[in-house]
């Protein structure tokens, strides 16, 4: 789908969408009720303890840890936290205390701070001084071992020395002399001054003593208040191991992070939470809104009517207007400048145009001359068979109306209706519905027979011979026959006329035929080999309205007040005005005649 198909899916299910947003957005707010206790009732503490490093040692013997960095990073790793554990005999190991802990460096002053949290003061002050205390044992202890090391090694090789001097002045003192007695006699020097600059280094380291902390107590720790989104900052930090900050740093290893943490409650409020509860509903909505689209298969634009029919549409008739939905109206000529009626002249035209191409007519704008005349009769007749797939779709209100176009361009026009289960499009022209008689309407040149038998409970085969034989009957005495039938997957009586019409008209309901009755509709006219002559859309939204902008608003339709006696076409003149201002005359000043009482055929119905 494109962009334009998301959209009308959305403000198709902009309903589903609304519900889940407000939906989403009440949960979201109702969280904050299911906290144990909210964020502003909680108070947690933090404690600071300030080191300051002394990085000029006079010490003989250089210390094992010279950067502030890696002192932070030895706060929270290896044995200090152990050792803090054991002298707080806590029951929490050591590498869960240290994630309570943060360090912030500050290479200008020197200076690290260890920062603990902890839900009650003596907790937080007690970590935080644990800590910082331990630091400096372990550094103190690193760099005592060191200076022991270094020790021993002097001693050593002191030892080495005085073993070798020993030596080269055995030899020396033997008589008579060694042949190399003068070398062996600078070997003893050398070794001598190598004793004695060794001595001396230990003398220095001696004289030097044992080294002492490095790391001194600047400010002890202190307990200071906090709110619960600060405690949870802190305490992620410690869980993702970027607990060691620096002061001035940028992004993660900035202390702005904390401060942020502690001037908010993001989603901790009611309003907030219903916020994101209503941004959530409004993505699940969306999520819904395209799901229910794809399983659903009613009809909806051009495009979905003509691959679920494989038929072209002739025409998207707009949905009517609440005074045009009234039942006794014909919206075609009520108001011809309608958009209604603009399509159903659409749906004439193609019809027509059909009939020209399968070599039964040809088509003429006159009026005066739309049918060409047979060799065997008079003219050639078209049978139009107006159906659907299910009832309430359109197909009685479109026999109406195209039924009324016809006859506007002047073509005698006979509306049959074979719905004899359900008639209704008497009452489309405000008759009754009187058995067996061809009955005049207000509309010129058009008539109509509401049944073609009189017995209600005539047998369904009888009643659809007759309406056969009154087919039959009708092609000698009209240009155009229109049959109202029942729906296809309703009853059997539409797929019994088939084979007395011409071309065979589907209509198609937006947001109510199926593409899977519109399939199966189609599988039966095929298999019937029926002359199929399109699709009309009804009750369409979005139905063209480029071709009716040429009408001027304030015109009057055609006989508002006027009368006019002649209809478009046969200009017979023989009309006469009904007295409700559309200018449509009566025939022959009747309502009522016998079912074609002078062009019968042998087997027409009885009466």
């Amino acid at each position: 789908m494109d962009l334009l198909s998301y959209f009308r899916v959305l403000r198709r299910r902009w309903v589903l969408i609304v519900l889940c947003v407000v939906v989403g957005g009440a949960l979201g707010a109702a969280s904050t009720m299911f906290d144990k206790a909210p964020a502003k009732t909680r108070t947690y503490y933090k404690a600071t303890n300030t080191q300051i490093f002394d990085n000029s040692s006079s010490s003989s013997v250089p210390s094992s840890v010279n950067n502030l960095d890696q002192i932070a990073i030895l706060v929270t790793t290896g044995d200090v936290p152990n050792l803090v554990a054991k002298a707080l005999s806590s029951s929490e190991p050591g590498r869960q205390l240290a994630e309570s802990i943060v360090t912030t460096t500050n290479g200008v002053t020197s200076t690290i701070d260890v920062t603990a949290v902890g839900a009650t003061p003596k907790e937080a002050v007690a970590l935080a001084d644990e800590f910082a205390k331990q630091i400096g044992v372990s550094l103190t202890a690193r760099d005592l071992a060191r200076y022991n090391q270094t020790q021993q090694t002097l001693n050593s090789q002191l030892d080495d020395l005085k073993n070798q001097a020993n030596a080269f002045f055995v030899q020396l003192q033997k008589t008579p002399k060694i042949p190399d007695f003068d070398t062996v006699q600078k070997q003893y020097d050398a070794t001598q001054n190598q004793y004695y600059s060794v001595y001396g280094n230990l003398q220095q380291l001696t004289t030097a003593g044992p080294p002492q902390s490095r790391l001194s107590t600047l400010e002890a720790a202190e307990a200071i208040p906090i709110g619960q989104s600060e405690y949870r900052t802190r305490l992620s930090l410690g869980e993702l191991g970027q607990n060691h900050l620096q002061a001035g740093g940028t992004g993660a290893t900035s202390p702005a992070v904390l401060t942020a943490g502690s001037s908010s409650s993001l989603f901790e409020g009611r309003t907030s939470r219903g916020i994101l509860g209503a941004l959530v509903g409004f993505l699940v909505g969306v999520g819904l809104a395209m799901v229910a689209d794809k399983l659903d298969h009613r009809i909806r634009t051009r495009q979905e009517t003509e691959d679920a029919f494989g038929l072209p549409v002739l025409a998207e008739v707009p949905r009517f207007s609440r005074t045009q939905s009234r039942e006794a109206q014909v919206v075609a000529h009520t108001e011809p400048r309608s958009r209604v009626a603009e399509a159903y002249r659409a749906v004439r035209t193609s019809l027509l145009f059909q009939q020209a191409s399968l070599g039964t007519g040809r088509a003429s704008l006159s009026g005066e001359e739309i049918f060409e005349p047979r060799p065997d009769g008079p003219a050639s007749p078209l049978v139009v068979m107006v159906t659907s797939a299910s009832p309430r779709e359109g197909k009685t209100t479109t026999t109406a109306n195209l039924a009324a176009v016809f006859a506007e361009a002047g073509s005698s026009v006979l509306v049959i209706n074979c719905d004899f289960r359900r008639p209704t499009i008497h009452r489309r022209f405000g008759l009754e519905d009187v058995p067996r008689r061809v009955q005049d309407t207000e509309i010129r040149n058009l008539k109509i027979v509401t049944n073609v038998l009189g017995d209600p409970n005539a047998n369904p085969a009888q009643v659809v011979a007759a309406q056969r034989q009154a087919i039959a009957a009708a092609r000698t005495r009209f240009d155009v026959i229109v049959l109202d039938t029942a729906p296809m997957l309703t009853a059997n009586d539409a797929i019994e006329a088939v084979g007395s019409t011409d071309l065979v008209l589907l209509v198609a309901r937006n947001e109510m035929t199926t593409t899977d009755k519109a399939r199966r509709s189609m599988e039966i006219l095929t298999r019937l080999e029926a002359p199929l002559g399109g699709v009309v859309l009804v009750a369409t939204d979005d139905a063209p309205s480029d071709y009716y902008y040429y009408y001027q608003r304030g015109r009057r339709s055609r006989g508002d007040g006027d009368t006019v006696a002649a209809a478009v076409g046969n200009g017979n003149g023989n009309g006469q005005a009904n007295g409700n201002g559309n200018g449509n005359g009566m025939v022959d000043g009747s309502t009522r005649t016998e079912m074609f009482p002078s062009a019968s055929p042998p087997d027409a119905p009885p009466g």
